[in-house]
């Protein structure tokens, strides 16, 4: 008997209509049914004998007029579309769709990098183009730009940058990079945003606001329309550059440091994202949790002290990038200098780079302030031993100030010892505020540790959320709670979206659910019930 789920309302004759319209369009060798590449778009942590979020099918496209065709198709025979693009946004979900059995739209085949402007500093992609595949361009075709990346490489540059991902150099807020973009609406039309509505536009990878409002941001994070290429500004290549590291042996130095960061973050003295990760975000890439501890619960503070010891990883590790001349990146290191000296036991490292150095001759834990890709942080999920460890995302944003992240460190304690698990984090500073980055470690053969991980995160949103912190990503299972934390007003924001989805999607196909926002129909029947 096939496993493979049906969308809900939908027959297994009314899917195989569907998936005959979209072979029509895409060549049935690029409609994949019950089979290995399916199965690589379900959640990828998920408890597999009840992962609820899984594909019925995957369909392949190869251009902009077969996106156009699918959706179409789709609205005609009312099969729900989750689109992604690389579909490896683990932690989060991965490539699943938010509705069980809704046909996954992958945008892999559309890869081609379309444009890149030395001059001008920006290049433009289709959205299977992943940080790797960028990254060589640039390098084997000379350009003297970087592309700024995540902390793991095999992603979308656009994909990512949807999500509202994030990176180290100063140009690491990747949404705010996106300059321009082309998207199929639910109706199937083509619509390029900013000045891009000009035709024949000599701007529109160079002006973020065209004439009137902002469409751009509506496509981020949004099941509003599927986005097909778009333009990235990217950095020009400084003459140097220096990768700077402020350690902290005791977990509680956190909010000072945080405080004597801001007045640079603030100036722009600092001027990209600042990463001060915990011992478990470094640690577990080079061993194993057996190694240390073998006992039930989160690891213990004498057992974290003796890892510490011994990786020669503190509790806290600040990574900071300066970049520009020798004069400027040298004024910036005593800058810096000067303002973590009266942190208790905060100790100071820094590598300086010329900024054309080659890969390999940059010290591994500093290729990312170089936005040079890489696979290492997966091997954080080897943390366990096996090879099923996952991990789920939790990511509210705080006030860039110490007495913030205390009380977000209290909260993540507080819930981490009731439910029995090991977390990674990281703060991540913006000018004026910071994200919390944490992952919850589970291995996801062990059903109860994965259902244990899924009650951690929920208490955490709904904590947080209590205290005013939301989240700004969130894993599938939590998109609706956390939807729920922005309620000024009756939930008038969702209620603004709703509408703007009802309008453009009035079949209501397009992936549906995606950060809270359900069609009418599905809405309808969530209140009925």
């Amino acid at each position: 008997m096939s496993t493979v789920p049906l969308p809900p309302g939908l027959s297994a004759s009314a899917l195989d209509a569907a998936l005959a319209a979209f072979e029509r369009i895409v060549g049935g060798e690029h409609v994949h049914r019950d089979d290995a590449l399916v199965a690589e778009f379900a959640d990828p942590y998920g408890y597999q004998p009840e992962n609820p979020y899984r594909p019925s099918a995957v369909v392949q496209p190869g251009s902009v007029e077969e996106i156009q065709a699918i959706v179409v198709a789709a609205a005609e025979h009312g099969v729900p579309i989750w689109t992604n693009s690389q579909g490896r946004n683990n932690g989060y979900g991965g490539g699943a769709p938010r509705v069980n059995g809704s046909v996954v739209v992958n945008l892999r085949r559309m890869n081609r990098i379309l444009e890149v402007d030395e001059e001008l500093g920006y290049a433009v992609l289709e959205p299977g183009v992943t940080f790797f595949d960028l990254y060589n361009h640039l390098r084997e075709n000379g350009y003297k730009l970087w592309a700024d990346v995540p902390d793991i490489g095999w992603g979308s540059v656009i994909g990512n940058a949807l999500d509202h991902g994030y990176g180290y150099t100063p140009y690491g807020d990747h949404a705010s990079q996106l300059c321009g973009i082309e998207v199929v609406l639910p109706s199937g039309e083509l619509l390029r945003t900013g000045m891009g509505g000009l035709p024949e536009s000599r701007t529109w990878h160079l002006q973020k606001r065209g004439f009137g409002p902002s469409l751009d941001p509506l496509f981020m994070q949004s099941n509003l329309g599927i986005v097909v290429q778009a333009g990235v500004w990217l950095m020009p290549q400084p003459e140097v550059w220096r990768a700077n590291y402020v350690y902290l042996d005791e977990e509680h130095q956190i909010g000072a440091l945080i405080d004597a960061l801001r007045p640079l973050m603030v100036s722009g003295v600092i001027n990209h994202r600042v990463s001060i990760a915990n011992l478990l975000a470094r640690a577990p890439s080079m061993s194993r949790r057996a190694d240390w501890y073998q006992g039930e619960g989160p690891i213990p503070p004498e057992v974290l002290k003796r890892m510490s010891e011994e990786t020669g990883w503190a509790a806290w590790n600040a990574r900071i990038g300066f970049y520009g001349s020798n004069a400027v990146v040298d004024a910036q290191l005593e800058t810096l200098r000067e303002a973590v000296k009266d942190v208790p036991g905060a100790r100071l490292v820094s590598r300086k780079y010329a900024g054309d150095v080659a890969r390999e001759d940059v010290e591994g834990p500093d290729e990312l302030l170089a936005g040079i890709p890489s696979m290492h942080h997966l091997n954080l999920l080897k943390w366990f031993g096996t090879e099923t460890g996952g991990h789920i995302g939790y990511a509210p944003i705080a006030p860039l100030r110490g007495g913030d992240a205390d009380t977000l460190m209290g909260l993540m304690k507080e819930q981490v010892a009731k439910h029995g698990l090991d977390f990674a984090m990281a703060f991540a500073l913006q000018p004026r505020s910071m994200y919390l980055i944490a992952l919850i470690f589970f291995d996801s053969a062990e059903k109860d540790m994965v259902r244990r991980a899924w009650d951690l995160t929920e208490s955490l949103v709904r904590e947080a959320g209590a205290l005013g912190y939301g989240e700004y990503r969130s894993h599938l299972n939590f998109m609706d709670l956390v939807g729920d934390q922005f309620s000024f007003n009756d939930h008038v924001q969702r209620r603004v979206l709703t509408t703007i989805k009802d309008a453009l999607d009035p079949a209501g196909v397009l992936s549906p659910g995606k950060q809270g926002i359900w069609p009418r129909a599905a809405r309808t029947e969530k209140e009925a019930r």
